[in-house]
C-alpha cells in the first residue's frame, strides 16, 4: 500500500473517531452582542446551551444550527464561531464518559458584528408625473433589545393635483425559530386622484400575519388584512361605476404571498443593478367588501396575480437583458357582483407603463390584465462614465450608468380573452443606478391597439419622461 493511501486511511480513522469523542462544553462567550438581551441569545442558542455533554459530532451540529439562527435574524453582518480547549474548567462527575474516554473541556466563542441598528433616511423624489414628493423612513432593527424590527415611513406630496400622504408602521418579531416572523403592519393614506379618476381616495387599515423565510431566496407571507376605504370628492364627470362605490366600505381578506429570488448583482455590496437570475412572485387573496351604510351590500372575490422577472448578462457584462411578465385575474364569487374600484388592476404611468398617464390604459380598472416587457441595457462609453474594475469591493461598477431600450405590450379589461384591444410602447434613454442618487431620462412613444375611432389617443402621453431621486442616511451600504 502506498504512503498516500495509508495517510488517507489514517486521516479518515481519526475523523471518524473524533466524531464520537466526548466533549464537555464549559461556557459560551459572546463578543459584540452588548446591544441585545440575554433572552434574545438564550432563544437563539437553544438547545446548544441547554446541556453541556456532547460528542464532537453532536456539538458541531448544534453550533451550526445556532449559527444559522443568528444569520436569519438579519441583524448581523459578520459572525465568527470558534471552539477552543478550556483546560481551566473542571469536568463535573455527572458527565458521561463515552468509550471510557475522559471528556475534553471546551468553550465556544462567538464574535458578532451588528449592522447599523437604528437607521434614519430621507429622499426627495421628482418625476414628470407626480412632480415633487418626500419620503422619510425610520428603521429600528433592535426594538426591545430582541432584534425586533420597527419601521415607520411617510411619503408626502403637497402639490396639487397629485397631492397625497402615505403613512405606514411595520413591526416584525422573530419566533423561537427566526425563519418564522410575526408581522404587524398598519397604514393610512389620503390620495387625490382627480387627474385620472375624478375622485379622492382614503384608506385606513392593517395586516397581521406570519412570514416564513428559510433562506435568502425564498419568502412567504400568510396574513389577515382589515381596511376601511373611503371614496369621496367624486366629480360629476366620473364614471357611474365609480360613483357606485361612493362612501365608506370595509374590506377583510386572507392573503398569501410567495416570493422566490435568486438574482445576482453587478456589485454584491450596493446591489443596484441585477445581471443574472430570476424573481418569481405569486399573490393570492380571498376578500369580502361591505358597504358601511348598507350592510346588505356585500361582495366577495378571489384575486390572484403573478410576476416574473428574468435577467441575463452577455459579453462581459456589456449587455444585460431583462424580461418581465405580469398577469392577474379577479373572480367575483357571485354573478353580477361589482368589485371595488380599489381592488381592480391598473396600468399606466412612469412606473408601470410609460407613454400613458397614471393608470391611463383603463382608468376604471379591470378584472384581468397582462403585461409583457423586454428591456436591453448596455454600457456607456468610458468618457461618459468609467466603470470600476472587477477588483473593487463587491465586484465591478457599484453605481453603473446604462443606456436602455425597452418595449411593452399589455391589456387590461374585465375579460382579456374576449377583448381584442391593447396597448404598446417603445422607449429609450439613460439610467443611473445609485441607492442615494437615481436618475432616469427617456423618450417614449405609446399606442392603443384595436381602439375605436376617436379614442386612439385617450390616456397617451408621449415624449420625454424624467425622474430623479436624491437621498441621505446614516445607513452604510
Amino acid at each position: 500500500m502506498s504512503d498516500l493511501s495509508s495517510t488517507t486511511l489514517l486521516a479518515e480513522s481519526i475523523v471518524q473517531r473524533s466524531q464520537t469523542a466526548p466533549i464537555y462544553l464549559s461556557s459560551v462567550e459572546i463578543n459584540g452582542g452588548e446591544s441585545f438581551s440575554v433572552n434574545f441569545f438564550k432563544k437563539l442558542l437553544s438547545p446548544l446551551v441547554d446541556r453541556s455533554d456532547y460528542t464532537l459530532g453532536q456539538l458541531v451540529e448544534q453550533i451550526y444550527e445556532s449559527e444559522q439562527k443568528l444569520l436569519k435574524t438579519n441583524v448581523f453582518k459578520d459572525i465568527n464561531v470558534s471552539l477552543h480547549s478550556n483546560y481551566s474548567a473542571l469536568v463535573p462527575d455527572n458527565i458521561i464518559n463515552y468509550n471510557k474516554e475522559m471528556a475534553i473541556s471546551t468553550k465556544l466563542i462567538i464574535d458578532l458584528k451588528a449592522i447599523n441598528l437604528n437607521i434614519n433616511e430621507g429622499f426627495i423624489n421628482y418625476n414628470t408625473q407626480d412632480n415633487l414628493n418626500v419620503n422619510l423612513d425610520y428603521l429600528n432593527n433592535n426594538f426591545n433589545n430582541n432584534a425586533e424590527l420597527v419601521n415607520i415611513g411617510v411619503n408626502y406630496n403637497p402639490y396639487k393635483p397629485n397631492d397625497h400622504l402615505f403613512t405606514k408602521f411595520t413591526g416584525l418579531a422573530s419566533l423561537n425559530n427566526p425563519s418564522y416572523k410575526f408581522l404587524l403592519s398598519i397604514l393610512h393614506s389620503q390620495e387625490n386622484n382627480q387627474t385620472w379618476q375624478q375622485s379622492s381616495h382614503g384608506v385606513s387599515g392593517g395586516l397581521i400575519g406570519l412570514q416564513y423565510s428559510p433562506n435568502t431566496q425564498f419568502q412567504s407571507l400568510t396574513g389577515l388584512t382589515l381596511s376601511r376605504r373611503t371614496l369621496h370628492n367624486i366629480e360629476d364627470a366620473a364614471a357611474d361605476e365609480l360613483k357606485f362605490f361612493a362612501g365608506d366600505y370595509f374590506k377583510s381578506s386572507i392573503l398569501q404571498k410567495i416570493d422566490y429570488n435568486n438574482v445576482s448583482y453587478l456589485n454584491s455590496i450596493t446591489k443596484n443593478f441585477p445581471i443574472n437570475g430570476t424573481e418569481q412572485k405569486v399573490e393570492i387573496e380571498l376578500a369580502s367588501n361591505q358597504e358601511q351604510q348598507n350592510p346588505n351590500n356585500i361582495a366577495s372575490f378571489f384575486k390572484t396575480s403573478y410576476t416574473s422577472n428574468y435577467y441575463q448578462t452577455f459579453f462581459n457584462e456589456y449587455i444585460t437583458t431583462k424580461l418581465n411578465f405580469d398577469v392577474g385575474s379577479i373572480f367575483p364569487l357571485a354573478n353580477n357582483t361589482p368589485v371595488h374600484i380599489s381592488d381592480r388592476f391598473y396600468l399606466g404611468g412612469i412606473d408601470s407603463f410609460p407613454g400613458f398617464i397614471k393608470n391611463g390604459i383603463n382608468t376604471n380598472g379591470g378584472l384581468q390584465y397582462y403585461k409583457l416587457q423586454g428591456t436591453l441595457f448596455s454600457k456607456v462609453p468610458s468618457f461618459i462614465h468609467k466603470s470600476s474594475d472587477s477588483s473593487s469591493l463587491g465586484g465591478s461598477d457599484p453605481n453603473p450608468i446604462r443606456f436602455y431600450l425597452t418595449s411593452s405590450f399589455a391589456n387590461i379589461s374585465d375579460n382579456i380573452f374576449e377583448d381584442d384591444t391593447g396597448a404598446s410602447n417603445i422607449g429609450f434613454g439613460l439610467r443611473y443606478f445609485n441607492h442615494w442618487a437615481k436618475l432616469d431620462i427617456g423618450y417614449f412613444i405609446a399606442k392603443r391597439l384595436g381602439a375605436d375611432p376617436g379614442s386612439e389617443s385617450i390616456g397617451i402621453k408621449d415624449g420625454f419622461q424624467f425622474s430623479v431621486s436624491l437621498g441621505g442616511s446614516n445607513r452604510s451600504l
